[in-house]
């Protein structure tokens, strides 16, 4: 049990060893998570941890409101986001393959800007 407990730590210690460092290194699919990027950017601008969480959620706060008031948000510099529609559309149910219908929903859209997608060629 030990070893297992040991495993864990390294693993736990490897990523926030990554996050702290501020290197932009592939995360093989992995998604940060919150605490991640709330380290990660507490460490690259230099405030605490507590305020890196209140400036990510007053930012998701605002885009929420803008995207709930004029449908689009651009983000000079990185691209925009953008309110869209899903329609009806029929589907499967994987584990009985019976026939559904998957209703309408809204969904939010990036598109990249010149500066954000440049930066990945």
């Amino acid at each position: 049990m030990a070893t297992k407990k040991n495993d864990s730590a390294k693993t736990t210690g490897g990523a926030a060893k990554k996050a702290a460092s501020g290197k932009t290194a592939s995360t093989g699919g992995k998604e940060k998570s919150l605490t991640e990027l709330v380290s990660a950017l507490a460490e690259t601008t230099g405030i605490t941890k507590a305020k890196a969480k209140e400036v990510l959620d007053a930012h998701a706060e605002l885009l929420i409101s803008e995207l709930k008031d004029t449908g689009s948000v651009q983000l000079a510099g990185i691209g925009k986001l953008k309110l869209g529609q899903r329609a009806e559309r029929q589907g499967r149910n994987p584990s009985t393959g019976e026939a559904i219908t998957i209703k309408a929903s809204k969904t939010v859209k990036f598109s990249g800007g010149k500066r954000f997608k440049d930066s990945f060629q």
